[in-house]
């Protein structure tokens, strides 16, 4: 099931955001913290060029805590189409673990190396049927996701970006200062800076 999802520039801080949504009805349904290890056996090809390439190879290592009340630990493999640089569609293989350490030890010995780490909070809000994901990255800032309910199965890419414009149409509305970057990708852009 392809679901399409957009990620985009904050310029605010969280506490304009929250001013702006609460003034319209939006609500804070839940807060978390996630780190994410992403683990690949291509870590000596790293280059500028190959990025995206390596990191849709990779098996994360997720740590997800929600509302400070559960914990999540999972591995996780992301099936990401991509259309040149834009993320056409994704979807998400998990398997729980009990163990964040071991299962790192493990992939360890079997291979895989850690090329990024990617840590950051997370707020939710929500309106009616419409949920907006706001991501405060360690390292790169404040990102913006808003994920599709419907899914795109049989859609053509230029189907899906359209999409993906009305979209981002759709969230300028609340009066966010975003930026148009549709994509933003926060492994690729760590990973981006530090080469």
């Amino acid at each position: 099931m392809k679901q399409v999802e957009i990620t985009t520039r904050v310029n605010n801080t969280l506490e304009e955001v929250d001013q702006i949504l609460s003034k319209q009805g939006f609500k804070i349904i839940r807060k978390s913290h996630i780190e994410d290890k992403y683990k690949t056996t291509l870590y000596n090809k790293l280059k500028r060029e190959n990025i995206l390439e390596i990191l849709s190879k990779c098996i994360l290592i997720r740590y997800l805590n929600v509302n400070n009340e559960q914990e999540f630990k999972k591995l996780t493999y992301k099936n990401k189409v991509y259309d040149g640089s834009n993320v056409i569609s994704e979807e998400k293989i998990n398997v729980n673990i009990d163990d964040v350490n071991k299962a790192d030890k493990l992939l360890e010995a079997a291979g895989l190396k850690t090329i990024v780490s990617v840590n950051y909070d997370v707020v939710v809000y929500r309106k009616n049927e419409i949920e907006l994901c706001f991501q405060d990255v360690e390292g790169l800032g404040l990102l913006l996701e808003y994920e599709n309910e419907k899914y795109f199965d049989g859609y053509t890419n230029d189907e899906i970006m359209k999409e993906k414009h009305r979209m981002l149409e759709e969230i300028k509305k609340y009066n966010l200062n975003i930026t148009d970057d549709m994509d933003v990708k926060k492994a690729f852009e760590l990973i981006n800076d530090r080469l």
